[in-house]
């Protein structure tokens, strides 16, 4: 017997009419399948369709996909399955490439023109674009096998990719099949599904349930629950993971200390969305500066909106507080985006799931990455690991950063210690893996790092090229970091180069206390009371002044007391 939601969408999907819906084509009817080469499995894949003309058409048949970005007061209305599905679309746009594309399940049905259809297929940055041609008759049916191969394996070495920063609701454990097939299609493994909130609504892309609870697994594809609130373009937007319930004082919402503390209790992990934003209404900046003392930030969001900002991250772990790195999207949020674009693998030992992959996090355990691959040891230890030495010596460092010639070009390779980069590696011409194996010699307890940047390449499987992803030309990836530490020499938080980022950050901290100034109270709470936001209201900053002025205070003394 189908279920509901099964028929609801039967429903809903006969309602609708779309300019590039294929039924409305006269012409023969491809039936197309996608597999995976190696297992010989149907899977979902992102597809893109142009037939005899040119035109974009979309499958009789696609995997319907959407998002909730409802930031105003009144929103949050999906709370519904009817409503949620209501809210899903078939198709989406390629700004680049001007071009209609559709997910499907791994099984399209799709009525085209008669002539050559062009068909190009991809799933994610580990598999190869599969693009061919297909003659399409003027009446009656062809069938087409795509097969997807590899160019990388990643969970086959147990690195597993996430987004962190995804707003689709889900409110009922029925949408939970469609939802896991999406991220299927983009190969995320696990897909963290963020409730969204600010002072007056915290329904924003609803969650059915939190904790275990809210945890669907499909094989090695996970959707799990959790949170982007407090939120504020003033003190920024934190996420928590793995809390094992939803957590939020209107009250007290600017004392961000407060959730952390309670999301800690419940073995959640926190983290600032947005950080690679060193200013503007989403930067962190400031909020960390008054919870880091507190130890309690697990991750930073470095990669985003095709762009990566470490340096925040660097003065963290320049400070001797191990942060892992974290990529997401802010999907459907952002706009010209897709899940995935952004994202991050994290190592987890053995069978995957939510609470190993939770722990691995935690561990620093993590790169980040628009597609290429990176990896890094020093003697031995890989990312988030340890090394110690005796005394001022040289360590091996090998690390690699691998990458698909045919969607993403490399132009160099960084290695980092605390920051600064102390080897360059231009790729030779021609090249899709670059290495790096050096002896280095190491004084001081440092921590290492490796970075890639180059461009995303125009596909041209066919005469014209064009860009078949939804990113923008650019490609980044960044490792966690490795820390060696020198036996009877400084830590990290004893050198100099802390002691200049905690000025720094005094001097932010200050400019912070006069920003809440009773002279400015009026022209701040304007400010933040944007209604389609994450406008906090009037009556809470002025209830919450006086103990955000403690909490930096303290805050400030933490600070001096590195300097001093």
């Amino acid at each position: 017997m189908p279920s509901y939601f099964a028929l609801l969408v039967c429903v809903l999907v006969g309602l609708w009419s779309h300019d590039a819906q294929s039924s409305d084509i006269p012409g023969g009817t491809l039936r197309l399948t996608i597999v995976d080469k190696a297992t010989g499995a149907v899977v979902p894949a992102r597809v893109q369709v142009q037939d005899n003309s040119g035109a974009f058409i979309v499958a009789e048949d696609p995997l319907m996909f959407g998002g909730d970005c409802d930031m105003s007061d009144s929103g949050a209305g999906l709370t519904s399955l009817t409503e949620a599905v209501a809210a899903f679309t078939d198709r989406l746009t390629n700004p680049y490439a001007a071009a209609t594309q559709f997910y499907s399940t791994g099984q399209a049905t799709i009525k085209l023109a008669p002539g050559v259809a062009k068909i190009i297929v991809a799933k994610g940055p580990e598999y190869e674009r599969a693009a061919i041609e297909v003659d399409v008759p003027s009446h009656g049916e062809v069938s087409q096998t795509i097969e997807l191969t590899r160019w990388v394996n990643m969970p086959a070495q147990g690195w597993y990719s996430a987004d962190d920063h995804i707003h689709i609701q889900r409110p009922h454990p029925d949408l939970n099949p469609k939802i896991s097939a999406q991220m299927q299609a983009e190969d995320i493994h696990v897909a963290n599904l963020l409730q969204m909130g600010k002072v007056r609504n915290f329904r924003i892309a609803p969650q059915y349930a939190f904790g275990a609870a809210g945890h669907y697994q499909e094989g090695n594809y996970i959707l799990a629950t959790g949170q982007e609130n407090p939120r504020t373009h003033y003190l920024g937007h934190t996420i928590t993971l793995g809390a094992k319930e939803p957590i939020f004082n209107a009250e007290k919402y600017l004392i961000y200390r407060l959730i952390w503390e309670a999301s800690t209790a419940q073995g959640g992990l926190n983290g600032f969305a947005h950080a690679g934003f060193e200013s503007g209404p989403v930067s962190p900046y400031d909020s960390l500066g008054i919870l880091l003392q507190h130890n309690m930030l697990h991750f930073l969001e470095v990669l985003q909106f095709n762009r990566g900002g470490y340096q925040v991250w660097y003065d963290i772990l320049n400070l001797g507080y191990r942060v892992a790195p974290t990529a997401g999207t802010d999907y459907p949020c952002a706009d010209q985006n897709i899940p995935g674009h952004e994202r991050f693998y994290t190592k987890v030992a053995g069978a995957l799931s939510y609470d190993k992959w939770l722990d691995a996090v935690r561990a620093g355990q993590t790169f980040v990455t628009t597609g290429p691959i990176a990896s890094l040891a020093i003697n031995g230890a890989d990312i988030g690991g340890d090394v110690t030495i005796d005394s001022p010596q040289s360590v091996q460092i090998k690390g690699q950063i691998s990458f698909n010639p045919q969607r993403d070009s490399i132009s160099q390779v960084e290695l980092l210690q605390n920051g600064e980069v102390v080897h360059r590696v231009t790729p030779i011409a021609g090249n899709s893996r670059i290495n790096i194996d050096i002896n280095f010699p190491v004084t001081e307890t440092s921590w290492f790092a490796l970075r890639a940047s180059g461009n995303e390449r125009s596909y041209s499987g066919f005469a014209t090229p064009f860009h078949f992803s939804m990113l923008a030309p650019t490609a980044h990836a960044h490792t966690g970091a490795i820390y060696v530490t020198v036996k009877n020499q400084p830590g990290l938080i004893e050198q100099d180069r802390a002691i200049a980022i905690a000025r720094t950050w005094l001097a932010r901290l200050n400019d912070l206390e006069r920003t809440l100034s009773e002279a400015n109270l009026q022209r701040l709470a304007q400010n933040l009371e944007t209604p389609d936001f994450d406008g906090v209201p009037t009556e809470t900053l002025l209830s919450n002044r006086d103990e955000l002025l403690v909490e930096i205070a303290t805050a400030k003394a933490y600070f001096r007391s590195l300097v001093n």
